[in-house]
This record gives structure tokens, sequence and C-alpha cells, in this order.
């Protein structure tokens, strides 16, 4: 009986662990945190931009599509690469709330030193 009880435990380790190998990796946590931030000032970029109205009111889903473009070419990757990263970030909370928590930061520091420069 124990020997039974321990081949099965066995076996259900290895499943686990042949199951987390097969998973895709993600980006890496910082290289993910400086391609989110990015994102976030594509998304404010694109509401800068008018379209032939001369209405700026809605993001231009035409430049944000060329931000979106951008900033993956920029980093290196892929769409694919990205979407698939924002996936195993969305299945590990933890780990977006940290990418998130430094999103934040960075913003943060970035106004910061907007607001230094504006003032000197």
């Amino acid at each position: 009986m124990t020997r039974a009880l321990l081949l099965t435990i066995l076996l259900i380790v290895g499943l686990m662990s042949s199951c987390a190998e097969n998973e895709p990796r993600p980006v890496p946590r910082e290289k993910m945190t400086e391609i989110m931030t990015d994102i976030y000032l594509a998304e404010v970029y694109s509401t800068l931009v008018s379209d032939s109205t001369g209405i700026s009111v809605n993001k231009n889903k035409d430049s944000l599509a060329l931000y979106y473009k951008s900033v993956l070419s920029h980093h290196g990757i892929t769409l694919d690469e990205f979407s698939n990263s924002l996936r195993w970030y969305s299945d590990h909370p933890n780990e977006l709330d940290s990418v998130y928590i430094n999103v934040l930061n960075e913003l943060s520091t970035m106004e910061g030193l907007a607001n230094a420069g504006a003032t000197q």
C-alpha cells in the first residue's frame, strides 16, 4: 500500500514539474516593467494626437497602434511574446502586482523629474 502511494506521489510530482517546464517563460519582470511603462506613456500620447476633426478627446487608435509597434520593437519583442507574457503575468497575480508597482514607481519618478525641471 505504501509503495503504491509513493509511486502515485512521484507520478503527480513528475507531471507537475513537466507541466511547469512546458509553460512559456515570460518577459523578465524588469523588462516587463519597462515595456508596461512605455505602453502607458503611449496610451497617454495617443490622446494628444488629434484626428481629422481636430478633436482629441479619445485615444487616436491609429497612432496608438504605431506607438505599440514602436515600443515592442524598441524592446526587441514581438506582439505574440508580449501577449503571452501578459497572459502569464495575469495568471500569476503576485508577479503582475509587482510589475505594476514598479511601473507606478517609474512614472512617479518621471513626474518628479518633469516637475523639478519645470520649476527651475
